[in-house]
């Protein structure tokens, strides 16, 4: 019996990834390139140059950044050198608030910033699950003593500041929690032309 329901488990998994695979490749096939691979974008300077896939195809799990959703992340380099992991749609914002972080001075350090992040690493609806949101602390109100000055270069940058609700070092997109994406699509389309403007300054 224990046999039985061990097969009959491991041939639902694998009909499940199987089915996975074929929903991947065709909601993929119109937004990104030949692969299904939206591509890493770099903003040191004024014209970005692509990189590397920000995710990696059917490979695994892990390296296919996506939000609860399916939506696909992309990655883009901020001022200070390190990538971040976002949704289309928030990349600019977040690379403009990094630049006026820089513009006023402020270090931040590569190992305690986090973006996108998977289902079931944040509390229950974050918004870093759909790319709409950075950390820069090492836990939940615990960050460089920056984290707790900055409110005004985060409205500036439009975005939220997370000591509203004494998480300082907690930035993001939209407020609240157990938010939606915006459409893919329109967010890729968005994102190309924001990224590809040759006098575009985050």
């Amino acid at each position: 019996m224990k046999a039985t329901l061990l097969l009959a488990l491991t041939l639902l998994v694998a009909l499940a990834a199987d089915a996975e695979k074929h929903l991947w490749q065709s909601d993929t096939a119109s937004c990104c390139s030949g692969d299904g691979q939206l591509p890493v974008q770099n903003m040191a300077g004024a014209t970005p140059t692509p990189t590397k896939p920000a995710y990696d195809g059917l490979s695994g799990r892990k390296a296919r950044q996506l939000d609860a959703n399916g939506n696909g992340m992309v990655t883009v380099q901020t001022v200070y050198g390190f990538n971040i992991t976002v949704h289309p749609a928030y990349a600019s914002k977040f690379q403009r608030f990094f630049a006026l972080l820089k513009a006023h001075g402020y270090h931040v350090p590569a190992n305690i910033t986090k973006c996108w992040a998977p289902r079931g690493t944040h509390v229950p609806g974050s918004n870093h699950y759909i790319g709409a949101a950075c950390d820069i602390q090492t836990g939940w109100n615990r960050g460089p003593q920056f984290v707790y000055h900055i409110s005004n270069i985060i409205r500036e940058a439009g975005l939220y500041d997370g000591c509203a609700f004494r998480d300082c070092g907690h930035i993001e997109a939209v407020r609240g929690t157990h938010n939606r994406a915006p459409n893919l699509y329109a967010s890729i389309a968005q994102f190309k032309t924001e990224q590809a403007t040759a006098n575009y300054q985050p």
